[in-house]
């Protein structure tokens, strides 16, 4: 049984730089609102997120020795993410200011 369960916004720099970090290089697909694949099973390189961004945007970036795609979210409002049962992260949900639902998950 998956648990989804929303990131509070102050956690949002280190739990990204960390869930980066433990995850890089594992297939990723991104959706946006359950209905248009941006990405498709291409290999996280990362997922950054802080002030370093004009307007703090979340940037996901995909690709196998080099970047191949930088995804950019803008004012992202919401972070969830669904661990299975292990607790490993299976799915990550973003929602930007414009209530865009943005969903990376793992394959």
């Amino acid at each position: 049984m998956s648990i989804t369960k929303q990131i509070s916004p102050k956690d949002w720099i280190e739990r990204v730089r960390l869930f980066s970090s433990y995850n890089r290089g594992r297939l990723v697909s991104i959706t946006l609102c359950n209905i248009e694949t941006l990405v498709n099973e291409i290999p996280l390189m990362s997922i950054q997120y802080g002030s370093q961004f004009k307007g703090v945007d979340m940037v996901i970036s995909v690709g196998m020795d080099s970047i191949k795609l930088n995804h950019i979210i803008n004012a992202p409002l919401e972070l969830w993410e669904t661990q299975n049962d292990l607790g490993d992260v299976t799915a990550m949900e973003i929602i930007d200011k414009n209530n865009n639902e943005y969903i990376v998950t793992f394959c």
